[in-house]
This record gives structure tokens, sequence and C-alpha cells, in this order.
């Protein structure tokens, strides 16, 4: 599949492909953006089909994926060089960034496509299992026993060994059992080798929970043991002794054959790949959208608006690049600059509900700025959201924009508001932000079961940083019956506005 990212520039040019949960876009050819498109719905339905999960996607939560040119860009826009593919979760619509090509494309190395349904099939897991109690190594372990299937004939073929992971997987004394049931990718406990082993070893737990006849339903009393309120060493008692268990993984790594799954593509019904080539003026403005969608600071954002005004200037009647600008005028603080191009965009398509969002946006933000105390004023602006949820009633974000706005007009957001937030954590469980403010809110209502299950989505994200450090924190006070100190808490944390990505 890296192969076939290997394009001729002659013949590549960029492209939106959308499907039922993607939309990618890249300058590939057609043929190849197709075969790669089609190839992550079947990836999707695939983990559908196995886990007996339904699809209840709507259009909003489709994941977009960048398909940049290759891992030195990917580590660029990560700011990191230990970072070939990432994910970020995010209610205006999750996105992923991926190599075209980063190695040879074989087992022994990260494919352009294992990085991403390694970072996808986190995606599915954080919005299919909702609120369950998913300690790390298994939310690892999953992406891992996910990340490298494949088309393999007429079948898509999943547990395949990531053969990336091989060290880690072999290693038994870094890592033992004990810990690797406790321990995160990001404790500062773990060295480099520590981290490679945990990955390795993670996969290996779900392989042989997922395949071995002798250890059959282990993995589902297990998890039912932590959702039922078990600490980890306690719902660990499940699997035995765990040197034994160790043992056990060692001697089945070490068979001639591990066992895997072959789907037939037949059984696999997924809707056809629409494709539409991006007009001049996207394509130029791609780099930017690119950099903006994958998130600025203070430092980068006045540069990126630079290069989105340039598009701009020269596609004047292009309504996605107007909105390209706004968004980039919006990052650094130009709010009045960011209204005037999302009102062009409006002009040019009075449908586009992106516009309306940064309409909205930047104009709380400068009444924000000025402390505009009239009323009306604020409910003017509210208008730009409800719109939007008028055009398209199962998108999160206008209903998180409908909430705060009343926060930041000073005001305490009205029950409505509250429930249009509650619904948004439904449809977009994998944004952290949200999650917190939604237990805030279940807190408050007395709700503590919902809120609990709120917390637990950022708790256990092992890339949760500072939002899943407070999520414990809250949840800890609630196992303690200290309602009132977790409220305190929370509301706090709930004000966090730092996005962590999931890197692989």
């Amino acid at each position: 599949m890296a192969a076939a990212f290997a394009a001729s520039p002659a013949a590549a040019e960029w492209h939106e492909a959308t499907s039922t949960h993607f939309v990618v876009y890249s300058d590939d050819t057609v043929e190849r953006l197709t075969d790669f498109t089609t190839n992550l719905e079947r990836f999707d339905r695939t983990m559908r089909y196995l886990r007996q999960v339904p699809d209840v996607t709507t259009p909003a939560q489709r994941v977009t994926v960048y398909v940049v040119r290759n891992i030195g860009a990917v580590a660029k826009l990560a700011g990191s060089s230990n970072v070939a593919g990432f994910y970020v979760p995010r209610v205006q619509g999750s996105v992923a960034f991926v190599p075209r090509s980063g190695s040879d494309g074989g087992q022994t190395e990260l494919s352009a496509t294992a990085i991403l349904q390694h970072e996808y099939a986190h995606h599915f897991m954080f919005d299919t299992w909702g609120g369950a109690v998913l300690p790390t190594w298994f939310v690892e372990g999953f992406a891992e026993f996910n990340a490298p299937t494949r088309v393999t004939g007429d079948k898509m073929t999943v547990g395949v060994p990531p053969l990336y992971r091989v060290y880690g997987i072999l290693d038994t004394a870094s890592l033992p059992m004990k810990e690797l049931l406790t321990r995160s990718p990001d404790d500062d406990r773990m060295t480099d080798q520590k981290t490679q082993t945990f990955y390795g070893r993670a996969w290996l737990l779900t392989h042989y929970l997922s395949f071995d006849r002798d250890r059959a339903g282990l993995l589902d009393r297990y998890l039912a043991a932590l959702n039922n309120g078990k600490g980890a060493t306690e719902a660990a008692a499940v699997f035995g002794d765990l040197r034994k268990l160790d043992n056990d993984l060692d001697r089945y790594v070490r068979q001639r054959r591990l066992a895997a799954a072959g789907i037939p593509l037949d059984r696999l019904d997924i809707k056809p790949v629409t494709l539409r080539p991006l007009t001049a003026g996207e394509a130029a403005s791609m780099p930017v959208r690119i950099r903006s969608t994958r998130g600025v600071d203070a430092k980068s954002a006045p540069g990126v608006a630079v290069a989105a005004r340039k598009v701009a200037a020269s596609y004047p009647d292009d309504a996605r690049v107007q909105v390209v600008l706004a968004e980039a005028e919006y990052d650094c603080g130009r709010f009045q600059e960011a209204d005037d191009a999302a009102a062009r965009a409006l002009t040019l398509d009075p449908k586009m509900t992106r516009a309306m969002m940064y309409r909205g946006m930047a104009q709380q933000a400068m009444a924000a700025r000025d402390k505009v105390a009239d009323p009306e004023r604020w409910r003017l602006i509210r208008r730009w959201f409800t719109r939007v949820n008028a055009v398209d009633h199962d998108d999160p974000w206008p209903l998180v924009a409908f909430y705060f706005n009343y926060r930041a007009q000073g005001i305490a957001p009205p029950r409505n508001a509250e429930d249009g937030l509650l619904a948004a954590h439904v449809a977009a469980r994998y944004d952290r932000g949200v999650a917190l403010t939604a237990a805030m809110i279940q807190l408050q209502r007395n709700d503590l079961a919902e809120a609990r299950k709120a917390l637990r989505t950022v708790a256990y994200d092992p890339h949760g940083g500072g939002m899943a450090a407070a999520a414990t924190k809250v949840l800890a006070l609630l196992d303690v019956n200290d309602a009132k100190g977790a409220a305190a808490a929370l509301t706090n944390a709930s004000d966090a506005t730092e996005e962590t990505d999931d890197q692989s």
C-alpha cells in the first residue's frame, strides 16, 4: 500500500475522497486514492463485523485524513521527530495526518496504512465504547492488533503480527505483566526500551486473549471487573498468576504459526467512494489548510495567516478558500478580518456551515474582548450556531459553541444549552474537553453515574495528559463520596483548552 502511494508527479493532483466514515485529501491519482479510501472503509467494517458493533456514524462524525508527502512532513506537523503519524480527536471534526510513504512498505516497518489504521482504531474504540473503563495496555494493544490488517486476496486479514514491534513482542524482562497492566506509554518511569516493549506486549496479550481457546472469555471478564469498580490489580486476578501469564505468552508467540481471522470482502458491505477534484484555489490553499487544521500557536499563526491571505487574494471567488482565510485570521486574533472572510464565503455559498461557525466565533471573540453587555448582541451571535444546527442536526460542534457562548457572555447556560452540550458529548465522546464539561453538568444535576462515564473517557486515555490527570483526580474524589469537592475540581479542569494528540 505504501508503494501504491508513490504517485507520478505528472499524474498527481489534489482530490477529495468521501466515504461513509472518512474524507481523505491527497494529491494522488484517482485510482490509488479510491483504492486507499475503499480499504479504509473495509477496515472500519471489519472491526464492526468482528466486534458486532452497529454503525450509527453521521457525516459530521467522519474522520478527515490528510495524506502528506512523507514521514518528515508528518513529524514537522507534530513537532516531534519521533512521530510518524497522528490523530487529533475533536468535536470540530477529528483529523489524522499520515505520510504517503514512510518506508519500503514491508511488514518490518511502519507503513502509511499501518500508521493510519492504528490511529483510526483509537478513534473507533473511543467512539464505540463511550464511557467504558479501558485500560491503557488494551487501548494500545487494540490499536496494534488492528494496525496491520490488510487485504489478502479476497479477504481482510486480521491478527497479523506487527513485525515492526518484534523486539518489544519478544522482550519479557523489560516489562512483565504486573507492570504492563498498570503502566502507560506516557509514564515518566518508562524508558524508550520499555515503551517499545509496552506496545509489543500489549499487542501480544490482545492477540492471545482474542485467539487462544484456553483463555476464551477472560478479556470480557477482566473488562467487566474494571467497569464494575475493581482496581487494576484486583481485576487482573482473572488472569491468574501473572508470572505464568508471561511464560504462557512467550510460548504462545513462539508457535510456528499464529492464528489470524480472514473476513471475505463480500461480507463487508460498503458504499462506493465519491471523488471530487479540488478547485485550483483549494489546491493552492491546501498547505495552509493542513497547517491550520493541525493547529497553530502565537508564534506560527501570523505566518500561516500571511500565506492564507496571498492565496485568498488570488482566488477571491472560491468560498472554500475564504473559509481557510477566516480560520487563519481567527487563529491569529484578527477577528474582524475573520468575520469578513467568512461573510464573503457565505455570499458565495449561503449554506456553508463552516463559514457560519467562523462568523459566530469571530463575533463572539470581539464581543468578549470589548466586554459587550448588550444581551441582544449576544443573542444575535448565538443565531449563527443555531443556523448551523438547523442545517445539520447531527453536527456536535454548534451545540458546544452555543453552550460556551453563554459562558463567554458571563452568564449561566440555560437548560437547553446544557442538553445540547450533553448531546454533543454523546456524538463526540472522543473529545476530551467536551467530556469534562459534560461531566461537570452531570455532577451539577447529581447524575453521578453519567458523570463517571464521561470522566472515564478522559481518565483512561493513554495520551490524555493534564486532562486525564484532572479526570482521575475527580474520579478519586467521587470514590470517597466527595461530590462537592469533585464538582469544584472539575469546574477548574473543564476550562482547560489544551488539545492533546494520540501519536504513533
